[in-house]
């Protein structure tokens, strides 16, 4: 048995969770259609056509897009290196609203 209350709740949850599941179908024909581009390469009499993505790397870069998450812990661990903080100071900047 479940409150009314607990009943708006959850409905309220599972429409926000279809939107999101909405979202991610449309994003997903988005870039199937980015994906086919093609351009024209030929000429007016001999029409030629190639993708534009000749590689899934030109596409999506995977290495990069993972760089680009490691990059804020990479800094950090050098700017705890260079400054040589005790566990306590490093905490106590961890928690500060300056970071």
């Amino acid at each position: 048995m479940m409150t009314l209350s607990e009943f708006h709740y959850k409905y309220y949850a599972q429409e926000y969770k279809e939107i999101d599941n909405e979202y991610e179908l449309h994003k997903m024909a988005f870039l199937i259609r980015n994906a086919k581009a093609t351009k024209n390469v030929g000429t007016e009499k001999s029409p030629k056509e190639e993708f534009v993505f000749k590689d899934f790397k030109d596409f999506f870069n995977y290495e990069k897009a993972l760089k680009l998450i490691d990059e804020p812990i990479e800094e950090k661990k050098e700017e705890v290196a260079k400054e040589k903080l005790s566990p306590a100071q490093i905490a106590a900047k961890h928690n500060s609203r300056k970071g």
